[in-house]
């Protein structure tokens, strides 16, 4: 299903999105007039959004304007009952003449804000509307104190008010890095080091594209950023980062599953680098660095998550396979988010929210293809998971590259493919070593 978010306010967009994630393809709005092009837009393309959850209060165009010229766009469409977008209002007014005029107005249902997901849930449940399977529904008896995903979203968006999100180095980059400082490295090999870790190579890039350093065009590789803000800068952004005490990389059950996201997004950053050269491709961003930062959302819920922990807020601690569920269900919009919020350009933030092939955009012809830099991410993603390098145990290691659908698509023959294994392993040995 596709659900569009409408809301004005950026942390209720935020929860609202990271929530109903669980119930299918999430797409958001900022303003009335956003939404109802969006709302055209989508009926176009014979792909209309199944549920949209529509603001009441916002400014220039209201929530009401918008479902009354929703409600009228689709009679006139001729569209059946039965067929038509579900809306749901949500609002932060307690008066109940305000909530009557917009059922009588043609919308399905309301929610009234502060919101959580097992309210939401119980909500879709009267229209008809699960949760995803792929995407567990938790039990609306659960409540935050049993660690239930409404005290998740709570902390998680709480993260993104103002609060600075700091991501964990790779264990052993700073020694290595002071050692090339050392014996007088040319900068490419110090480039080579510093980016194959994501909490540098995030900050020196954004660091680099800030109003401060910012040049005419911003910069699309770690090698840039370098060269942009200089040694000086770089060799302090490396050790304020690398001195940091991290509770997750005390707490051996966030150790390991930190560990295993980075080698991930390293081995998906290669597969990516490997394989934009084979094909010869010029891409909008770096893509290694895309492919590095492309999971980048559950290194921060993994953060966020450990500090709420670490504060006592999580009764009797998270599960592992609460962590892995949270992570995995939420971490493309975080992500996006994340990026978004450090000014990074439209190719990253896009990769971020839309690397997972989950088929929410297949078979339509309608549908505008798919920018090249998303499609080698999600190829690369998915062959790094073949190759081992995944959160979750097995996944996709029963699935050859040469028989992942993205490989026909990028036109990669078997010759490619054995180039792009031989050069991914030979360049995760050498990572193993920053473990």
């Amino acid at each position: 299903m596709r659900i569009l978010v409408v809301d004005d306010e950026m942390v209720s967009r935020t929860k609202l999105k990271l929530i109903m994630e669980n119930f299918g393809h999430c797409e958001v709005a900022e303003n009335g007039k956003a939404a109802l092009a969006m709302f055209h837009k989508a009926h176009q393309q014979g792909k209309p959004f199944g549920l949209i959850m529509l603001d009441i209060d916002m400014p220039e165009m209201d929530g009401m304007q918008v479902l009354s010229e929703m409600i009228r766009a689709q009679i006139e469409l001729k569209i059946p009952g039965g067929r038509r977008s579900k809306i749901l209002m949500v609002t932060s007014y307690t008066d109940k003449d305000r909530v009557l005029i917009c059922i009588q107005s043609g919308c399905d249902d309301y929610i009234a804000k502060p919101f959580d997901v097992d309210t939401i849930g119980k909500k879709l449940s009267k229209l008809g509307i699960h949760a995803r399977k792929s995407q567990p529904k938790q039990s609306a008896a659960q409540s935050p104190d049993d660690n239930g995903s409404s005290h998740f979203i709570d902390g998680i968006v709480s993260a993104f008010e103002g609060k600075k999100i700091n991501l964990p180095t790779l264990p052993r980059i700073q020694p290595k890095f002071r050692e090339l400082l050392m014996t007088g490295a040319v900068s490419q090999r110090i480039a080579d080091l510093l980016k194959k870790d994501v909490a540098i190579s995030a900050e020196l890039i954004r660091m680099s594209n800030s109003v401060y350093y910012r040049g005419f065009i911003p910069n699309k590789s770690l090698e840039q950023a370098i060269s942009r803000i200089g040694a000086a800068a770089t060799e302090q952004v490396v050790a304020e980062l690398t001195g940091r005490q991290f509770f997750t990389m005390k707490n051996k059950k966030f150790r390991t599953l930190i560990e295993k996201v980075w080698k991930h997004s390293i081995a998906c950053a290669y597969a990516s680098e490997i394989t934009a050269n084979l094909l010869n491709l010029e891409l909008a961003a770096d893509p290694f660095a895309m492919g590095l930062l492309h999971d980048i959302g559950k290194l921060a819920l993994l953060e966020i998550m450990a500090d709420m922990e670490r504060r006592g807020q999580c009764n009797g601690g998270i599960p592992r396979a609460k962590l892995v569920e949270t992570i995995t269900a939420h971490h493309g919009v975080v992500g996006a988010k994340l990026l978004e919020k450090w000014k990074y350009a439209d190719s990253y933030i896009a990769c971020a929210s839309d690397h997972e092939d989950d088929g929410a955009d297949e078979d339509q012809e309608t549908s505008a293809p798919l920018p090249r830099e998303i499609l080698i991410v999600r190829f690369a993603n998915m062959a790094a998971k073949s190759m081992g390098y995944s959160l979750e145990e097995n996944e996709y290691t029963d699935l050859p590259i040469e028989n992942i659908e993205l490989a026909y698509d990028l036109k990669l023959n078997l010759i490619d493919i054995g180039k792009l294994k031989e050069q991914l392993t030979e360049e995760m040995k050498a990572v193993m070593e920053l473990f």
